[in-house]
């Protein structure tokens, strides 16, 4: 028996085969009380218990999952971003199906959709870097001043959502090599800075599909993994301290530092400057890729 047990859960090399052993997840589920009843008499006369007895009445109800296709390989020629604003109907509908809650963006932001062969497949973001992260700070050489450290921060981006829906080989890290270089670009367009590194947070945990996230696509685009979350935070996006810490799941930290690129030493910021944040308005609005034409070409595909 355990020989056989040994044999289903690994494979030849006697690694753990994800593949024909997704992962398992517990959960609560309440009954009403004559289902449970039910349960209970087949379990009886099965000898099984409830968890058994439900599954085995499920069996041959629930249909079994679709085998996949596979998409050729992606090419970098089909790819294309599109900036537009985080209200955008297609952003939005991409946006609340990430695996991370919307709880808001604090500070400079840029949102694209991703096209692959005219077809929306994604969302990809950047927005303003996080205060306070201890292994990203050494890794990138930042300041421990603080005021120092501010105007630092202002040649980081932070890469805060990364969604792609279409599952062609080197599409994600296409998209983000892509991405890179059009966010840098329309940063220093529209806020006068140059950007020096990237920054992004992974939850790493094993998917339903057998695969694990563990920011695969950030590695094979030469991003480096320098640390781990400590599972909480005492500040916000700019520093400002909470009164209480907020639980939250320890993240991978992934790091990108581009090279002939000097973090900003002078900033002034439009927080307090309706005139500047007027202006800056105007011109996002200007960079921005007509939503109408956006929506058209999507119905279209």
């Amino acid at each position: 028996m355990k020989e056989q047990l040994e044999e289903y859960i690994r494979d030849k090399k006697g690694r753990f085969s994800e593949k024909n052993n997704p992962p398992s997840k517990p959960i609560q589920v309440y009954l009403p009380e004559p289902l449970i009843r039910s349960l209970d008499e087949f379990g009886k006369k099965n000898g099984t218990g409830r968890g058994k007895s439900l599954i085995t009445l499920l069996e041959g109800v629930l249909d079994a999952p679709k085998e996949e296709i596979t998409p050729d390989t992606a090419e970098k020629d089909k790819v294309r971003l599109a900036l537009v604003k985080s209200s955008h109907p297609l952003y939005v509908e991409y946006r609340k199906n990430h695996y991370i809650p919307n709880r808001g963006v604090v500070g400079q932001q840029l949102q694209y959709l991703v096209f692959y062969e005219e077809k929306v497949v994604g969302v990809i973001g950047g927005a303003s870097a996080v205060f306070t992260t201890e292994a990203r700070d050494k890794y990138l050489g930042l300041s421990d001043d603080r005021e120092i450290k501010t105007r630092q921060l202002n040649s980081i981006i932070n890469n805060n959502i990364f969604k792609i829906d279409y599952s062609a080989p080197n599409l994600a890290t296409i998209v983000l090599k892509k991405w890179r270089k059009q966010i840098a670009k329309d940063w220093e367009e529209l806020y006068g800075v140059e950007v020096a590194a990237f920054e992004t947070f992974v939850v790493e945990e094993r998917l339903w599909s057998g695969k694990t996230r563990n920011g695969a696509c950030y590695r094979a685009d030469n991003w480096k993994l320098v640390g781990l979350t400590r599972g909480y935070g005492k500040t916000n996006t700019r520093g400002r301290k909470h009164n209480h810490k907020v639980l939250k799941s320890p993240k991978l930290i992934y790091c990108l530092r581009v090279k002939g690129k000097e973090f900003c030493t002078e900033y002034s910021t439009s927080w307090n400057d309706w005139q500047k944040q007027k202006a800056l308005n105007k011109k996002r609005d200007q960079m921005m890729s007509d939503p109408l034409d956006i929506l058209i070409k999507s119905i279209r595909n």
